[in-house]
């Protein structure tokens, strides 16, 4: 097993997002504001992507958002939802 890239712990949740993505999609050069579907992402790697978020942080991530919005945007809405519901 490969060492995480960002301490989970002290990391701001967008530069985890944007590192999850880059992991999955195998791609290294992208930011907060790219869209997950125009890096090449698809259905499984979204669901890659959510079990992450819900594993270290404890977020759903909406489907539907990642997909027409940015990666930011996506794990704000999460995060939002997650304070929302506390």
């Amino acid at each position: 097993m490969t060492q995480p890239i960002i301490d989970t712990q002290s990391a701001n949740p967008d530069d985890l997002a944007v590192a999850w993505v880059g992991e999955v999609l195998e791609e290294s050069d992208l930011s907060a504001q790219d869209n997950f579907l125009d890096l090449g992402g698809h259905s499984v790697l979204a669901l890659e992507l959510s079990e992450r978020a819900k594993k270290n942080l404890g977020v759903d991530l909406d489907m539907q958002i990642l997909f027409e919005r940015s990666i930011g945007e996506a794990l704000a809405d999460a995060v939002a939802r997650a304070r929302t519901t506390k």
